[in-house]
């Protein structure tokens, strides 16, 4: 940014109103570039999948029967140009680069309804179950999903219970 002591830095450069206007400018560029990265990174029906595998590997393995799992989701949401196999890579990159699944909780919480997430809790406590080990990371990860979607852990612990 700009000196506020009215040092211009171009030719184009009329004073210090010129300098906000392109800072300005510039803030709203480096916004909407963010904006159309995260289009491009997380797709809506991608969601589920990231938290799926995220849970599918906190034990350190990816079971087959894990891999199945997300396999089938990701049919559920493939469509002519977007294969099943090229979510799944997809997921498996974003996951390798990213430090936080909070982007994927945040628009969980923004564009999912309460009984949907439910349904997605199911959908992760039967990634837990698949490989029929109950492995403690796995299982705490699912409750912290739970817990910042919003969803009591009272409604998460009955889930568990109902598909055990």
């Amino acid at each position: 940014f700009q000196a506020e002591d009215g040092i211009r830095d171009s030719v184009a450069s009329r004073g210090l109103g010129d300098v906000y206007k392109r800072q300005v400018k510039m803030l709203k560029n480096l916004f909407n570039k963010k904006q159309s990265l995260d289009v491009l990174n997380t797709n809506e029906a991608d969601v589920a999948l990231r938290l799926m595998f995220e849970i599918a590997i906190s034990d350190g393995t990816l079971d087959s029967a894990e891999l199945q799992l997300i396999k089938k989701r990701a049919d559920k949401v493939a469509t002519e140009d977007l294969k099943a196999s090229a979510i799944v890579k997809k997921i498996i990159d974003e996951t390798e680069q990213s430090v936080s699944f909070y982007p994927s909780i945040k628009k969980i919480n923004g564009s999912h309804s309460y009984e949907e997430k439910i349904e997605l809790l199911k959908v992760l406590w039967e990634l837990v179950t698949a490989d029929s080990i109950v492995d403690a990371y796995e299982e705490n990860l699912y409750f912290k999903i739970a817990e910042l979607i919003k969803i009591k852990r009272s409604i998460a612990n009955q889930i568990k219970q109902q598909n055990i």
